[in-house]
């Protein structure tokens, strides 16, 4: 009998929880620009988002250090190149430079953000060092895309 009263919470915990994850839609990135600045690559599936926000956490502490939001979406990718955003790119808070020795976390999310995400890395200064130009960080240091590849690993987030 004290069973029965876990078989029925468990699952509807279970189903609380379930309720709280956001969809991913996409998938986000990390390269170095030809003159060796670091862009966040963003790219997506499905339609395209009113607007797509890019915010940089402090991984250990989760202290914001930035938050960039653009409106100039549609094609199924945008890259915030970090330390010279296009004008399409608004500074929202923050400041977006980075410092050695720090773990960060940039998540990207389209629209509000409250019914999906389209993706999130954890990265430091180092793994950055190591991308050439074209080249695409998207997780452990083995998961180096090429751009076409990126994009295609975003298309399969609806696929």
């Amino acid at each position: 009998m004290k069973n029965i009263p876990r078989l029925v919470v468990a699952p509807a915990v279970v189903l609380m929880l379930a309720g709280c994850v956001q969809e991913q839609v996409g998938t986000v990135g990390l390269t170095r620009s030809q003159d060796g600045g670091i862009n966040i690559p963003v790219a997506w599936c499905g339609r395209a988002p009113h607007s797509m926000t890019v915010t940089i956490l402090v991984h250990e502490s989760w202290e914001r250090v930035a938050k960039f939001d653009t409106t100039r979406t549609g094609n199924g990718s945008v890259t915030l190149d970090r330390n010279s955003p296009s004008p399409d790119w608004k500074l929202i808070w923050g400041d977006p430079r980075l410092r050695p020795g720090v773990t960060y976390y940039v998540e990207a999310y389209p629209d509000s953000g409250k019914d999906a995400i389209v993706g999130q890395l954890r990265f430091t200064l180092n793994d950055a060092a190591t991308l050439r130009p074209g080249e695409v960080y998207v997780g452990d240091k083995d998961d180096t895309y090429t751009w076409n590849e990126f994009l295609e690993s975003a298309s399969q987030m609806c696929g």
